[in-house]
């Protein structure tokens, strides 16, 4: 089981080197695209996360902290880092 930073979940906050996705791939590119709102809404991202030896190393996924972890969903994958790079860039993503 993937353990989670708790102290960087108490502050809403992605940090890069994280664990997400049900595949456990690495944050290596962050964008915060929303603050949370208390009782409305949770911290989201925009990333890029990698996973050495894999068919596609790279995804770019939003992410989204949740009280139970942070969860990475709607994923573009993709097989080089400068297609990957692409796409974070057209889901708003700053490098």
């Amino acid at each position: 089981m993937t353990e989670i930073d708790t102290e960087a979940w108490t502050l809403n906050e992605l940090q890069l080197g994280d664990i997400v996705g049900s595949t456990n791939r690495i944050v290596i590119a962050k964008t915060k695209l929303w603050d949370r709102v208390p009782g409305d809404t949770y911290a989201g991202w925009v990333t890029i996360c990698m996973k050495d030896l894999e068919y596609h190393p790279y995804v770019v996924w939003y992410v989204y902290a949740h009280p139970n972890g942070f969860f990475a969903e709607t994923g573009t994958y993709c097989s080089t880092l400068t297609e990957a790079i692409e796409n974070y860039k057209r889901r708003g993503g700053i490098l």
